[in-house]
């Protein structure tokens, strides 16, 4: 898209649907694909707070509401608030995007020749049931994230770089939802830091794994991947304490049972303790956070750079 007089070049990235829950991977996915004020994403629909955020974040919009946020000189539009005609529906995913198809999904990033295994190893790897198997890989054929078997020439992953941003977009409510144990807070910033998670059979994820990899950031939130049966030892240990979800606590701690099986392919983690990267990073841009945000572009690269050479 060619903006008048000043000739810009916006980089459109449509969403059917787009809501806040993963309006920090929408943020995240522009970003990628567009300079600094060039990004537009079109939506059926923005609410005031997602339109706040894509503002800050110098992401311009459109939705079929009518509510818009242009900025290219000369032209300014701000149009915030308006309401659709009808109910908002959320998108349907394929198999791939389902809880089931998630496991799958995270389990061949890791490990590609995964695709080619019997149906049944895959199954026995992920906890997935092998009669959904099947129907998993046919969907990610239907979206070409993967070319299916032909003439005896292997299955093969395809666009791996959008497949983890599909993935890492619906994680925090496809799945990671699913498995959170609990929130808790605490008044300590440096709780962690006493703290080592493999005595708990734990791996630190969100802020906490990106500074342990990266060196950068100075986490302020936590996100713990923990069986439930260690959970209360972990929090007697960490002096953690229920957080009121509808209160205003300071440090937020969030503890997330790990949906994946023990894993065999090492190089979707690079730390014993730490969570693999791909978590990681979704972890960061479920924030929405813009120091997240930024941080995040890290461990999607490193894992980019482990598994695409």
């Amino acid at each position: 898209m060619q903006m008048p007089n000043n000739g810009t070049r916006l980089v459109a990235v449509i969403k059917k649907w787009a809501n806040h829950a993963n309006i920090g991977a929408v943020i995240s996915q522009v970003n990628h694909l567009a300079r600094h004020g060039q990004g537009l994403l079109i939506a059926n629909y923005i609410n005031q707070n997602m339109s706040k955020q894509l503002k800050d974040a110098g992401i311009q919009f459109l939705d079929a509401a009518g509510n818009a946020y242009i900025n290219q000189w000369p032209v300014y539009i701000h149009v915030k608030g308006s309401k659709p005609e009808q109910p908002v529906l959320s998108a349907k995913t394929g198999k791939a995007f389902q809880a089931a198809g998630m496991k799958v999904v995270f389990a061949i990033l890791g490990d590609s020749e995964l695709v080619n295994a019997p149906y049944r190893e895959i199954a026995d790897q992920t906890g997935v049931a092998l009669g959904a198997v099947g129907g998993i890989l046919n969907d990610l054929a239907a979206q070409r994230f993967l070319l299916a078997r032909t003439n005896g020439i292997p299955r093969k992953l395809n666009d791996r770089d959008n497949l983890v941003d599909k993935w890492a977009e619906a994680y925090p409510y496809k799945l990671k939802k699913k498995h959170r144990l609990g929130l808790f807070t605490t008044h300590n910033p440096g709780w962690w830091k006493r703290i080592d998670p493999e005595m708990f059979d734990a791996l630190w994820g969100g802020e906490i794994a990106a500074a342990k990899y990266i060196n950068y950031l100075n986490p302020k939130h936590g996100v713990v991947y923990i069986r439930k049966a260690r959970m209360e030892n972990f929090l007697q240990a960490a002096r953690l304490r229920k957080a009121d979800p509808h209160g205003k606590q300071d440090i937020y701690i969030d503890l997330v049972k790990p949906f994946w099986r023990e894993a065999k392919n090492k190089r979707m983690a690079e730390q014993a303790g730490l969570a693999p990267h791909i978590i990681t990073y979704s972890d960061l841009i479920e924030t929405g956070d813009a120091r997240n945000l930024d941080t995040a572009i890290r461990p999607r690269e490193k894992y980019l750079r482990q598994n695409c050479q």
